[in-house]
């Protein structure tokens, strides 16, 4: 796939999400709670565009397929405090 800048979490998932402030999963209602207060966050759709995203998206949220996510990445904060919310159609 030509990744050259990966890196391993020692532990691997389990081990993250005992690391704080590190979230596995987050509710629908946790989300619309932080859209209601307007809080930071960047929440990005992975379903494609045309079957998923075209057809309804979370309110603020963009497209960046996961096909797609190399040509996109760079649509993502720069700013590492800022939350990053994935979200697609379920198993894929």
């Amino acid at each position: 796939m030509g990744y050259t800048n990966v890196k391993n979490f020692n532990g691997g998932y389990p081990v993250w999400l005992k690391v704080p402030g590190q979230y596995g999963t987050v509710t629908a209602a946790y989300i619309q709670s932080e859209l209601a207060k307007e809080s930071k966050m960047m929440i990005v759709d992975s379903r494609p565009r045309k079957t998923g995203y075209n057809k309804g998206y979370v309110p603020t949220a963009i497209s960046i397929p996961d096909s797609k996510f190399d040509e996109y990445s760079g649509l993502l904060p720069s700013n590492k405090k800022i939350p990053v919310i994935f979200y697609c159609g379920g198993f894929t």
